[in-house]
């Protein structure tokens, strides 16, 4: 079968002829109908040797492709639950199970497939989707009833690491207070509407691309401004000189965490989940007292579940760009000159 792999560090990922893998027991095989691409997929196809985050602690030569729904092709031995042909997506994160972290419902924390600050799955170190078939362990699939994969595939990650970030924070987020999205991608576009869905708080959004303004005042944002020099007063303006009870920062850069510092009120919360690459500075003086601040990385099974069944009910807005197969690069080509104007989903014959 067809594959898109990453053959060595430094290199272009290309296409790869490889023999179709076999369920083993526990296992699903899964007939690939939609792939989300994302673009911590370029940070992975970017890294050289031993470079960090990825390459120092991942070997290479694997098929790429983390956001994954196909079609039931075939099960190995101690799998009773499944039918040929239904539809199903595929936990981006994969899982022992029975590691204190999998035990506790946390498995994007599992220490099996721990590889120093990032974790080792489908599409980053294993196999991914990018291929016209994969083989995924029962526990890690949840069945799409109804819901077509192909625009399923982005729930995967980009939708339910959202989702999780948001829950995370609902405790700050009583009626009458204010939540911030910086970043209105494909993570924030979801961010936004798992807000409107679960809370009553305001919602601002901000955003370099006017055209993602526009996305989210759909979505349901109440306020969006361009990111700029002035940005701090704009939130400020915006919430009466209060500040946000929550920030959600979908970019991750030292700007856009130096804004959530600035503007987050005293008992707020903070979440990074961009992979930007900044820092900002904890301590006294430097974020609003009593704040708190987390890294909000990935989703548990049951996080993916609760994502699913919103979208069944309807109440999901997906803004997707399929693409085929074979244009795969072109797809990335896209991300990376930020030209796409949805979610990118490869789609397979």
């Amino acid at each position: 079968m067809k594959a898109f792999r990453l053959v060595a560090w430094g290199q272009p990922p290309e296409f790869v002829d490889v023999a179709r893998p076999d369920p083993g027991p526990g296992e699903v095989l899964i007939a690939m109908r939609g792939a989300g691409l994302c673009r911590s997929d370029l940070d992975v196809m970017d890294q050289t040797p031993g470079s960090q985050p990825f390459a120092a602690v991942i070997g290479d030569g694997f098929t790429l492709g983390h956001e994954n729904a196909g079609l039931v092709a075939g099960w190995g031995a101690g799998v009773t639950d499944m039918v040929e042909g239904e539809a199903v997506v595929v936990h981006h994160v994969r899982s022992c199970g029975h590691c204190g972290f999998c035990l506790d419902g946390v498995e994007q924390a599992c220490q099996t497939f721990a590889r120093g600050a990032v974790t080792l799955t489908r599409g980053i170190g294993l196999d991914g989707g990018l291929a016209e078939y994969m083989v995924v362990p029962r526990h890690e699939l949840v069945k799409l009833g109804a819901l077509s994969p192909e625009e399923s595939a982005p729930l995967t990650d980009a939708g339910v690491t959202a989702y999780r970030a948001v829950r995370s924070a609902l405790h700050c987020l009583k009626p009458g207070s204010t939540a911030l999205v910086i970043g209105l991608g494909g993570l924030g576009f979801y961010g936004v509407q798992f807000l409107r869905l679960l809370t009553a708080a305001r919602i601002i959004g901000t955003d370099r691309m006017p055209e993602r303004l526009k996305l989210a005042q759909v979505a349901g944002a109440d306020a969006v401004f361009l990111s700029d020099s002035d940005s701090q007063g704009r939130v400020m303006d915006l919430t009466g000189g209060k500040g946000a009870d929550v920030i959600l920062d979908f970019v991750g850069t030292d700007a856009t965490m130096a804004l959530a510092a600035a503007v987050s009120r005293p008992m707020g919360r903070i979440v990074l989940v961009g992979l930007g690459g900044g820092t900002m500075p904890v301590g006294w003086g430097h974020i609003a007292t009593g704040a708190e601040f987390a890294i909000s990385l990935g989703s548990s099974r049951s996080d993916l579940a609760e994502v699913c069944a919103l979208a069944a009910s309807g109440k999901l807005r997906h803004e997707v760009e399929r693409f085929a197969f074979d244009d795969v690069a072109l797809a990335y080509e896209r991300m990376r000159a930020g030209t796409l104007s949805g979610r990118a989903v490869i789609t397979f014959d």
